[in-house]
C-alpha cells in the first residue's frame, strides 16, 4: 500500500524545518538548515525550494507519494497564501506569492499561511482536538497566536485574522500591544531594567535558571510576566470559550511550574462560567510543531481522492 503523505516546511528568523508527515500524524521523514533569514528575498525563496525538493526525494526513495506542500511562515498572510509583510526579521519578505511559487516549482498543490497557525494545528491535533474550539498562543520574541474552532483553522472573512498579540492597550497615556508586556522580549526588558547592574546575556533561561536559585528579582518577574499573559487568556476564554488553551514557544519549554502561573491568572481574571471545563496546555511538539502542521493543513486542503 502507497503512504499519502504530505510536505510540511517551517520557516523561521534562525532555520527552516521541514518534513514528510502523514494525516495520522506520523512524521516518516525530517531534516532543517539555516533560514538565510538576513540574505535576500530571492535566496531564502531558493533555500525553500532546495529543501522541499530534497522532501521529494526523502518521499520517492520511502516509496511515499506526496500530495501537498504546506508552509508557515512568519507575517501576514492571506487566504492565496500572498505574504503582505509583517515579518520584520526576513529581509525582503513583503508581497511574496508563497504557495505560488511552490507550486510551480514543485508541480504541486501547495498552501502558505502564518507559521502560529500551522503550529496550532500541529499542537491541536497532538492534543486530541481534532475536533474542537482551541486557542493556541506561542511566547517568544512576540506573541504569536491562532484559533481552531469546531476544528477548523479560523482566520476571518479577509483571510487576515488570528494576530492576537496586537490587541491594542493603553497604559500610562502610551499605546501597547499585548506582546509589548506579556512576550518573553518584554520579560526580559523588564528584568534587565530593574536589575541594570547585570553585564552580558539575559535570556528567558537566564531568568527562569536564577528563579530556581531563589532570586526574589526572578521570582518577581516571573510572577508580573505570568499575570499579564494570564490577563490576556482570560480575555480569549470569556470571548470563545474553548475546550484548550496550549501555551507554546521557547518559554514553554521552562516546564509545568510556568504553566501553573499562568494558569492560576487566567481563571483568577476569566469569567467563571466561562472557564469550567476550559484547559490549560503546555505545547507538546517542541520544533516540529511547525512543520507537523503545515503537511496536516495541505493534506487537509488537498485531500487524497478516494
Amino acid at each position: 500500500m502507497v503512504i499519502q503523505a504530505g510536505i510540511g516546511i517551517d520557516l523561521g528568523g534562525t532555520s527552516l524545518k521541514y518534513g514528510i508527515v502523514d494525516i495520522a500524524r506520523k512524521v516518516h521523514w525530517e531534516s532543517k538548515r539555516p533560514s538565510k533569514a538576513k540574505t535576500s528575498r530571492r535566496e531564502i525563496e531558493e533555500n525553500i525550494l532546495e529543501s522541499a525538493n530534497e522532501a521529494l526525494i526523502q518521499a520517492e526513495s520511502l516509496g511515499i507519494n506526496i500530495q501537498a506542500i504546506g508552509i508557515g511562515t512568519p507575517g501576514v498572510v492571506n487566504g492565496a497564501g500572498l505574504v503582505l509583510g509583517g515579518s520584520p526579521n526576513l529581509a525582503g519578505w513583503d508581497q511574496v506569492p508563497l504557495a505560488k511559487i511552490l507550486q510551480e516549482a514543485t508541480g504541486l498543490p501547495a498552501v502558505a499561511a502564518n507559521d502560529a497557525d500551522m503550529m496550532a494545528i500541529g499542537e491541536t491535533h497532538a492534543a486530541g482536538g481534532e475536533a474542537t474550539t482551541a486557542i493556541f498562543i506561542t511566547l517568544g520574541t512576540g506573541i504569536g497566536g491562532a484559533m481552531i474552532i469546531k476544528g477548523e483553522l479560523f482566520t476571518g472573512h479577509f483571510g487576515l485574522g488570528g494576530e492576537m498579540g496586537v490587541i491594542p492597550m493603553l497604559i500610562d497615556g502610551k499605546v501597547y500591544s499585548w506582546e509589548d508586556v506579556a512576550s518573553t522580549t518584554a520579560l526580559v526588558k523588564r528584568y534587565r531594567e530593574t536589575r541594570p547592574e547585570k553585564e552580558g546575556e539575559i535570556d528567558g533561561k537566564y531568568i527562569i535558571q536564577k528563579y530556581w536559585e531563589g532570586e526574589e528579582l526572578a521570582k518577581e518577574s516571573l510572577e508580573y510576566f505570568s499575570q499579564l499573559v494570564g490577563m490576556g487568556i482570560a480575555a480569549f476564554i470569556n470571548i470563545f470559550n474553548p475546550e484548550m488553551i496550549i501555551i507554546g514557544g521557547g518559554i514553554s519549554e521552562a516546564g509545568d511550574f510556568l504553566i501553573e502561573k499562568i494558569k492560576t491568572h487566567s481563571f483568577r481574571y476569566a469569567l467563571k462560567p466561562c472557564q469550567q471545563g476550559v484547559k490549560i496546555l503546555r505545547a507538546s511538539l517542541g520544533n516540529r510543531a511547525g512543520f507537523m502542521g503545515a503537511g496536516m493543513y495541505a493534506l487537509s486542503q488537498y485531500p487524497a481522492s478516494p
